[in-house]
């Protein structure tokens, strides 16, 4: 068996990379999500000013057995190697996802990082082979979170409802949406947001410092985005002052026409208490439905702990789906 790191510009082998993961993510688990060929290709092949993509590959004669991704952030938190150990069904119980593992290890400490992490998909009775497999190679838990589906569409009258509710509490706001492309006015407000939310959002264990958002990181993800066919919908809550203080953001991928997902959703801590969080997450999914009208089913994932977020997932009409478990490694 060779393990190794593939070459990205080879357009066949990152097909067969992708596949093989893709079989190996899916398998057993009917709600998970998996990115796009298309997206995969642009990860690997174009530039990027925040992470290094290395796919890592397990090949046994010409088959590829099994994948590991390894994402190093570049602007920030340069002590971490984020790793996806996956292994086709067919060849689990071989010692692949060990030796899988292990090479990250190896490019992680090539790189000077000392904490590796990984997401950990499983069910709600904590039954997880993988999450075994992670403890079995020195890796404890940060962080629970839950993953939940809504079907879509949002019954509109349901909708109205909910933001006449949010709008008695947040009048003093005004929500501003956007597709695509922050607007160059709200861009300031939006990154400082943006470099909060390793501190407002809930982390627990996890070792985690403040992200690096300032103009070129938001111009370079949002031309990547346009590259992988990702669309997005974004809501914003603007103060009086000017101040961005809330966001949330809904995408959807160009080649699996039936998924959205629900990416982030904050409010800064001195404006909650405002119906904010309902305001932005309803005034957004009204123009996703509107504006993508083929999505069937939104993902989203949201700490446990996490109680008011979780509670407003509950009243959009969200359902949970499995736990994924945040864990971590010190080298």
């Amino acid at each position: 068996m060779w393990v190794g790191e593939i070459d990205v510009a080879d357009d066949d082998l990152v097909r067969r990379y992708w596949e093989a993961g893709r079989e190996a993510d899916i398998f057993g688990r009917p709600y998970a999500v998996y990115w796009t060929l298309q997206s995969a290709l642009v990860a690997f092949q174009a530039s990027s000013n925040s992470v290094e993509q290395h796919p890592i590959a397990a090949i046994v004669g010409d088959e590829i057995v099994g994948t590991n991704q390894v994402v190093l952030p570049v602007l920030d938190n340069r002590h971490l190697a984020y790793v996806e150990p996956l292994v086709r069904p067919a060849w689990r119980g071989r010692g692949i996802g060990s030796a899988l593992l292990e090479a990250s290890f190896e490019l992680a400490r090539r790189q000077k990082r000392t904490t590796v992490v990984a997401e950990v998909p499983m069910a709600f009775d904590e039954r997880s082979a993988g999450r075994a497999f992670a403890a079995k190679h020195g890796f404890t838990t940060g962080i629970l979170d839950i993953h939940r589906v809504l079907q879509l569409p949002v019954d509109v009258h349901r909708l109205d409802a909910l933001a006449e509710s949010a709008a008695r509490h947040c009048g003093a706001y005004d929500i501003v949406l956007f597709d695509d492309a922050v607007p160059d006015v709200h861009l300031a407000g939006y990154c400082e947001l943006n470099s909060s939310f390793n501190a407002e959002a809930p982390k627990g264990d996890l070792v985690l410092e403040a992200e690096v958002w300032d103009a070129d990181r938001v111009r370079s993800t949002e031309a990547r985005f346009r590259l992988q066919g990702r669309r997005t919908c974004s809501a914003l809550a603007i103060a009086r002052n000017g101040s961005v203080v809330g966001l949330s953001e809904l995408m959807a991928v160009e080649d699996d026409p039936g998924l959205g997902i629900q990416s982030g959703t904050l409010v800064s801590s001195e404006h909650r208490g405002h119906r904010l969080g309902m305001a932005l997450k309803v005034a957004n999914l009204r123009r996703f439905q509107e504006r993508f009208p083929a999505v069937r089913t939104v993902h989203s994932w949201n700490a446990e702990e996490n109680g008011p977020m979780v509670a407003i997932n509950d009243t959009l009409g969200f359902r949970p789906v499995e736990h994924v478990a945040e864990m971590q490694r010190i080298l």
